[in-house]
């Protein structure tokens, strides 16, 4: 069953090639902002916002950083689609869980959300 005010929100487009990915962080951050329960699966070429950056592109923001800041929004977890990764991202957040998903766990995660978005 799912509860009124759960969203799920999916990231599957590289980051600083479009406006999408910094879109969804937005989403997250303004779900996590007004106490709606979101759960981040970042999926395919979105898994490279784990990846720190030494400058954000000119005019752009560091999506790194808003990744790092998603605590600060109670949003502890940020999951990743497994089947899309190589290698394990080499990242380290200090509250911030990584979660390896299949796509059968992503199916469950989506079932027990209300809301669904995807950029």
């Amino acid at each position: 069953m799912t509860d009124a005010n759960t969203w799920l929100i999916r990231i599957h487009t590289a980051p600083y090639i479009s406006p999408r990915a910094a879109l969804g962080l937005d989403a997250t951050l303004s779900c996590g902002a007004f106490g709606q329960a979101v759960k981040l699966v970042l999926e395919g070429p979105a898994i490279e916002l784990l990846k720190p950056l030494t400058a954000a592109p000119e005019g752009g923001r560091n999506l790194h950083k808003m990744i790092a800041s998603l605590p600060l929004y109670d949003v502890d977890r940020v999951y990743l689609l497994s089947e899309d990764l190589t290698t394990i991202p080499d990242t380290t957040f200090d509250e911030l869980q990584i979660t390896l998903v299949n796509s059968g766990e992503l199916a469950n995660l989506i079932t027990s959300s209300r809301h669904v978005l995807s950029f």
